[in-house]
């Protein structure tokens, strides 16, 4: 029996709607097109709290993952898609800072690619950009959303309901006591300004730990936000709830970094 193309359409925006983790999976070709997906159940867990900003039951969440982990892809570039997308939310507007502006344009091209192709169009076509605003840092929506990039020192004037923060320490700077008091303090005192709606606007902070006084330690020190903690290894003493592991050095990743691989990262 042939299927319908429509009920093939609607089922896979269906699959979207349901979840982002299934969204970044379908989409994985659009992005990193020479690069094979690796699921890691770590991608679920992240994608679960992201879920939750999107439904307006978390507005202040710390992500603590190792580099490579997909922590870049999945916050600024599938979750911002998948709002507006599968999720109907074209209208919201989008600022992803990190503590290099190429970083952030990276990503917001990987964006544009992934909401101009073909797969993408053809499952949302209302979602079109703006012809007036459709740049590497910043395109627009017709429905007025925006995905911007910023870094800590240009992020002046500009407001979004979702600031998702991706590494705003370099790992270069993070021994100078003055560059991490510097972000410390935009963290602290520019940050908060930085959203539309103060009720239900989301920052979203993802980030590897770089040192015990970087934006982590601050937030952790401050209190009211929730933490999402997944080592590489993991350490029961200090579990996250939502870490699925049970014994003390289980890998977090070993789809990608089986224990030889990260043996040597250690040395």
């Amino acid at each position: 029996m042939k299927l319908d193309p429509a009920y093939i359409l609607e089922a896979r925006r269906e699959v979207c709607r349901r979840s982002l983790a299934d969204f970044a999976r379908m989409a994985w070709h659009i992005v990193e097109p020479s690069q094979t997906y690796v699921h890691g159940r770590h991608i679920d867990v992240m994608c679960e709290v992201l879920e939750a900003v999107t439904r307006g039951e978390e507005r202040r969440v710390l992500i603590n993952v190792p580099p490579g982990t997909m922590k870049s892809l999945l916050v600024n570039v599938f979750w911002p898609m998948w709002e507006w997308g599968p999720m109907g939310l074209a209208h919201l507007r989008s600022i992803g800072v990190s503590h290099e502006q190429t970083l952030g344009v990276r990503d917001n091209l990987k964006c544009r690619r992934l909401l101009q192709s073909p797969w993408y169009r053809q499952l949302w076509p209302e979602v079109e950009l703006t012809r007036d605003q459709a740049e590497k840092i910043k395109f627009e929506n017709v429905s007025t959303g925006f995905r911007e990039v910023a870094t800590p020192s240009n992020i002046t004037g500009r407001r979004g309901d979702r600031v998702a923060v991706d590494d705003p320490l370099s790992a270069e700077n993070a021994n100078s006591m003055a560059e991490r008091e510097r972000v410390n303090t935009w963290f602290r005192e520019a940050l908060p300004t930085r959203v539309n709606n103060p009720e239900s606007s989301a920052i979203v902070v993802v980030m590897q730990r770089l040192h015990e006084r970087d934006v982590s330690g601050v937030i952790l020190e401050l209190g009211g936000w929730t933490h999402i903690m997944l080592p590489m290894r993991f350490e029961a003493a200090r579990a996250c709830p939502l870490d699925w592991r049970t014994r003390d050095g289980e890998l977090l990743f070993p789809e990608r970094y089986p224990e030889h691989v990260v043996a040597d990262l250690e040395r």
